[in-house]
């Protein structure tokens, strides 16, 4: 049975990093040396904050960022725990995953027994989208729609109202002090970051913000990952790239060609496994960026969509010389509509950012960064982060539990086939109005084939749907 453990946490009142960060630190090794496992139940806000001598507000902000990252989970009447779901899959009981995968059948068979009865409700797309395969997408596991809508979520509308009654429109470029603050606060909570409002110029979005930065660097050529995230890319047309090989720690900067001076990083989410740039290769990293005068640009994209286990700190929170520029979106929380996204620049260049930005002009209007800024104060966006990794990890465990040659990979489930095996599967699945990803095109500069299905923007009865194609395709191979 699960216990409330005796934390042994020790705070250092002479440091720079804030209390609160301190606390979240102290019970990451606590859940890394196993000290704290799965389930266990931790002291109450009040009992720690006696404890340790601080504020019971200081301990409820270390909770409150350790709940966003998914170490922590919380519920009425049940207190602070370990996130059950940090155990890994092996540790689960064969004879639950096969009970729950029976229990999926049963109902998917049950409803399709019933008389006019569907086994899934359809959510039906524009059938140009089926590419002329299907007369009708009942499913679409593509990734492209963010689930559920924000403008039908009451903490996005309520902060739509709010912002209707703005009076902030001093955005001189690069974005108001009202949003700024926001999103520094927001990343304090959510990522562990120490950020000054000052760093934080608005864009566009990430590309908007590869551009910026790529505008004033103006690099002979752009060191990208080989394989690599293929998204940021399309805003590199007019910029000459190089690919540099990545192994299971990230880039090795031995491999780096000497002319080299900037790179572009996503060392959270390392192709094609999703796996996290090794410490040791950041620090080497940071130490190749200092010493030859470049940058790393980082895109630290889809950080959101771990729902188990925690984030290595970003490159920007290591570098003490402004050698990282670092971007960042809400795409992947809120979509594309919103459309803003931000760089974190401390360094040389962080003064000609903010006045390349300042001349192209706002990147959005007062109105949406005042939303943007009330959704985050208010906490709307923390609290649709915990229930999409809650969706995430549901989702996660009917996957383990349909017993099909799937991995996953940072909310989303991976089939590799032969090209022409993944072409025909996705014709074949299709065809019956479920579409798919080609995983081909999800990254560059490898030779990984198959298909890819998003979580993220699957209902329950949905993804049951999908797994069930799925199986009966497979079994007929």
């Amino acid at each position: 049975m699960a216990h409330d453990a005796d934390l042994t946490v020790r705070l250092d009142r002479s440091s720079r990093i804030g209390l609160p960060l301190q606390i979240v630190a102290g019970i990451r090794a606590e859940i890394a040396a196993g000290r704290l496992r799965p389930g266990d139940g931790l002291p109450s806000s009040r009992v720690l904050a006696a404890q340790l001598g601080v504020a019971r507000g200081t301990v409820q902000t270390a909770y409150e960022h350790l709940i966003a990252e998914g170490q922590l989970v919380t519920a009425a009447r049940s207190g602070t725990r370990v996130n059950p779901a940090l155990q890994t899959a092996s540790s689960r009981r064969p004879s639950a995953a096969r009970a729950l995968d029976s229990r999926a059948r049963s109902r998917q068979g049950s409803a399709a027994r019933r008389p006019g009865a569907r086994a899934v409700p359809v959510r039906t797309v524009p059938s140009h989208h089926s590419a002329g395969i299907a007369a009708e997408v009942r499913i679409d596991a593509r990734g492209v729609s963010v689930r559920p809508d924000p403008r039908h979520e009451p903490d996005f509308r309520a902060a739509w109202r709010r912002g209707l009654d703005t009076r902030d429109v001093s955005d001189d470029g690069c974005g108001t002090q009202t949003v700024r603050q926001a999103i520094a606060g927001h990343l304090r909570l959510v990522r562990g970051m120490q950020v000054e409002p000052a760093d934080i110029v608005l864009t566009a979005g990430a590309r908007d913000g590869l551009r910026t930065v790529l505008n004033v660097l103006a690099p002979a050529a752009l060191g990208v990952e080989s394989p690599g995230f293929p998204g940021l890319r399309r805003a590199l047309a007019n910029t000459p790239t190089v690919d540099v090989p990545v192994d299971t720690d990230g880039i090795d900067p031995a491999a780096i060609p000497a002319p080299l001076r900037a790179l572009l990083l996503t060392p959270n989410h390392l192709h094609p496994h999703g796996d996290s740039m090794s410490a040791t290769r950041r620090v080497q990293l940071l130490r190749w960026a200092e010493s030859c005068g470049g940058h790393l640009i980082e895109d630290d994209y889809d950080t959101e969509a771990r729902y188990a286990g925690s984030l290595p700190p970003t490159l920007a929170d290591l570098d003490s010389s402004g050698r990282v520029l670092h971007l960042g979106s809400f795409a992947t929380l809120l979509g594309t509509r919103l459309g803003i996204g931000y760089i974190i620049a401390t360094g040389p260049l962080s003064a000609a950012i903010a006045a390349h930005r300042r001349m192209l002009g706002p990147a959005a209007s007062p109105l949406i960064q005042a939303v943007l800024a009330d959704y985050l104060d208010s906490g709307g966006l923390r609290r649709r982060m915990l229930r999409m990794r809650k969706r995430l990890a549901a989702a996660a465990e009917a996957v383990d539990a349909a017993g099909l040659p799937l991995t996953q990979v940072r909310g989303r489930a991976i089939l590799e086939r032969p090209a022409g095996g993944a072409r025909r599967l996705r014709r074949a699945l299709a065809e019956r109005g479920i579409l798919v990803d080609d995983l081909a095109g999800k990254w560059t500069g490898g030779q990984q084939t198959g298909i890819e299905i998003a979580l993220s923007s699957l209902t329950g009865p949905e993804l049951t749907a999908v797994l069930a194609a799925l199986r009966a395709e497979l079994s007929q191979r």
